[in-house]
């Protein structure tokens, strides 16, 4: 019994035609499911990957800009809390020279 996983899914007619073409060309086992159904409505198709071909299909997918690997998010969240932790670290840098500042004068 052969094994399928789905791996990506769209109601977009041209992304499924541009994947079938990535996966033939490059021998992955491929089905896709709910094509017949699909008039470009947000029915959804999906299309599975055999367990095999798996990491194969997935480094084809992120080469072609079908997945996005989760480092661009997560450097977003870390650049916005890095921002935040640097203004935070400044105002308590003012705040102490504010209060050195003070003290020193007497």
């Amino acid at each position: 019994m052969m094994s399928y996983t789905t791996v990506f899914e769209t109601s977009a007619q041209n992304q499924i035609i541009l994947l079938k073409n990535i996966f033939d060309q490059n021998n992955v086992r491929y089905k896709v499911l709910d094509e017949s159904m699909n008039t470009n409505f947000p029915l959804g198709v999906r299309v599975q990957v055999h367990n095999n071909d798996m990491k194969r299909a997935e480094a084809l997918m992120r080469e072609n800009g079908f997945l996005e690997d989760p480092a661009p998010g997560e450097g977003s969240v870390s650049m916005a809390k890095f921002w935040l932790w640097l203004v935070i670290a400044l105002v308590c840098l003012i705040f102490a020279a504010f209060l050195i500042n003070l003290l020193m004068q007497d």
